[in-house]
């Protein structure tokens, strides 16, 4: 190893740490929520193994491998936590960022892209340009949100149907002020950001060398978005995944822009890849078992709400009745639960 390597490597992290360690470290809202004299820092850096870190800015994770010939950089997240990623990479390392590698479109995690844009190249699913492409101010609701216009004029007001993240902030999402959000604006609540789109996009599975290392990316199929990308570092044996497999956690709420059944066959795709660790954009790390349980947590949420829709059933009803009790033990269980339940019904009535 010449000195100039040698002398980077000096300047790394220390060792790799413990799982345990990680999962504190991921915990960062929870911490604070006991009481700031307990609460980590907003941003920090953890070594998963050898080469492969995560980067933390609250509950926001994104990851980045090192190689001699540059630096893999994976979900910048946004903005002001890329510059701050940039200058750490910069202190530590010493390397440019050759690569951006997007998990999904979702502007909580591509945005801020723009700060590795003068070295990096973007990459991501083929579906992500399609995705960061405005609809028109006249496009068609789509299916299951043309379930919560029930005065069928086209447009989502404040007072129609829970719409999830879109009743938050109503109007700043309401660009136009005219008292109803539109297809365009409900776009913009998920996808308008700093994102820049990917200059590679792969269909099915891609790999990208560097440095000696390698780092795989597999689509398993639609689940919490069309476009998502599993991240895998086959020598580090961990994979990278967001929204749809967090460990130890349900989906959140009301699964918004999800596709089901689809998504409980993703999950068997993601179980027959060979790694040992799990590294989501949420939470802490956990094992393949966590992806068994959660594959087995929706097949039986997607069960037992097809089988009340068959009964006549209405969304209230299965929201009172299907509890999930086998997985009260999971993190947010009472908050997401019966969202979960109402997400699915809508989901599953609006695309039969």
């Amino acid at each position: 190893m010449s000195k100039k390597v040698l002398s980077r490597a000096a300047r790394r992290l220390a060792g790799p740490m413990a799982l345990g360690a990680l999962a504190a470290a991921a915990s960062a809202a929870h911490a604070q929520e006991a009481g700031p004299e307990n609460a980590p820092p907003e941003r920090e850096i953890t070594n998963v193994t050898g080469d492969l870190y995560r980067f933390r800015q609250i509950r926001h994770i994104g990851m980045f491998l090192v190689t001699p010939d540059g630096i893999i950089v994976v979900d910048p997240t946004n903005s002001e936590l890329a510059g701050w990623l940039k200058v750490q990479l910069d202190e530590r390392f010493g390397l440019p960022v050759r690569y951006v590698i997007y998990s999904h479109s979702h502007n909580d995690h591509a945005s801020g892209g723009e700060v590795f844009a003068d070295t990096a190249t973007f990459i991501g699913h083929e579906n992500m340009r399609k995705n960061l492409q405005r609809p028109p101010e006249d496009a068609p609701l789509l299916p299951r949100e043309q379930l919560w216009d029930t005065n069928g004029d086209g447009l989502i007001q404040e007072n129609e149907t829970e719409i999830g993240m879109y009743s938050n902030n109503f109007a700043r999402r309401d660009l136009d002020a005219n008292g109803g959000l539109n297809r365009a604006e409900i776009w913009a609540a998920r996808f308008a950001g700093n994102q820049v789109p990917p200059d590679i996009t792969y269909t099915n599975r891609a790999t990208v060398r560097l440095g000696g290392k390698t780092v795989e990316l597999h689509y398993t199929g639609p689940n919490h978005s069309d476009d998502m990308t599993v991240v895998l570092f086959p020598d580090e044996r961990t994979i990278y995944t967001v929204d749809f497999l967090t460990p130890n956690r349900p989906p959140r709420t009301q699964l918004d822009g999800g596709f089901l059944p689809e998504w409980v066959d993703s999950l068997r795709r993601v179980e027959a890849l060979d790694f040992d660790i799990i590294s989501p954009g949420h939470e802490s790390p956990g094992t393949k078992a966590h992806v068994t349980e959660q594959r087995q947590y929706l097949e039986e949420l997607v069960a037992a709400v097809e089988a009340g829709i068959a009964a006549g059933r209405t969304r209230q009803e299965l929201v009172d009745t299907v509890l999930m009790e086998d997985y009260d033990h999971l993190i947010e269980y009472d908050y997401s639960r019966a969202g979960n339940v109402a997400g699915a019904y809508e989901i599953l009535i609006s695309n039969p």
